[in-house]
Order: C-alpha cells, then sequence, then structure tokens
C-alpha cells in the first residue's frame, strides 16, 4: 500500500512537469494526489464500492485543492487537475477496449464501472467547489485576511 501512495505521488510530479506547474507547487500537487490515492485504497480495503471511494477520495483531492489554493493564493486547478490522475479509471478504459476487441459479454460492466467512477470524480469536484463557494460567499479577501461584507 505505502508503495501505491509512492508511486502516486510521482506519477503526480511527473504529470505536474507536463502541465508546466509552477516548481514552488508542484510537492504539494502530489502531496494532495498521495492523499487522495491513500484514502481510495484504505476506503477499498474497507469493501465500500469503487463509486463511493472514488466520491469520497476526490471530495479529499478537491478539499485540499480548495485549501492549499486559499493559503497559496494559486488557482484551485493546480493542486486538483493533476491531484486527480491516481484516480482516473485509465484500467478501466483499457479493459473496455479489450473486451470490445475479444467481442465477450463483460463490455457493458467495463462501460458502467467506468462511467460511474468518471461521474463520482466530476461529482466530488463540483461539490467541494460548491461547498466552498457556499461558505465563502460572504466574505472577500482584503490583504491578507478575510472579511465580512
Amino acid at each position: 500500500m505505502l508503495l501505491q501512495i509512492l508511486g502516486s505521488f510521482l506519477a503526480v510530479v511527473a504529470f505536474c512537469f507536463i502541465l508546466n506547474t509552477p516548481r514552488r507547487h508542484i510537492l504539494f500537487a502530489g502531496l494532495t494526489g498521495a492523499a487522495g490515492w491513500a484514502l481510495y485504497l484504505v476506503l477499498g480495503s474497507r469493501g465500500l464500492n469503487t463509486g463511493v471511494a472514488t466520491f469520497f477520495s476526490g471530495c479529499l483531492v478537491s478539499l485540499c485543492g480548495q485549501l492549499l489554493a486559499r493559503v497559496l493564493k494559486t488557482p484551485v486547478t493546480i493542486f486538483v487537475i493533476p491531484g486527480i490522475l491516481p484516480l482516473v479509471p485509465g484500467a478501466g478504459m483499457y479493459h473496455i477496449v479489450d473486451s470490445m476487441l475479444r467481442s465477450d459479454s463483460m463490455t457493458s460492466y467495463y462501460v458502467t464501472q467506468t462511467l460511474v467512477a468518471a461521474g463520482m470524480i466530476a461529482m466530488s469536484i463540483i461539490v467541494m467547489d460548491g461547498l466552498f463557494r457556499l461558505f465563502f460567499k460572504n466574505h472577500i479577501y482584503k490583504g491578507d485576511s478575510y472579511v465580512d461584507r
């Protein structure tokens, strides 16, 4: 499990170089992705459904991204886009193509599982963004702190 978390950290860091993420934020983005994958592994080992584990892991990635964006005064996407990389259902997409090429009956199962995982990632980001917009609705940023309107 520790090796998978380290691998997800390194994958996110490498992806940050492809996305031209500012160097001072690469470590934080890597930690965000590693935290999301660690939660996914823990929830999966506890017997939760893949969709539920993906949703909560995506919420953690989005929460970390929102908090880091406010602390470091950067856009949220710098942390969220690379951070969700370990959660993207790439193996599911591979299984879809493989199943289609072999013409077996599992294609619809793989399509459903992949779409559920992708939908849960999108939903988790939307939910956390909505919660942060609701919470910070009556606050504006002045100088070094938030003040009420």
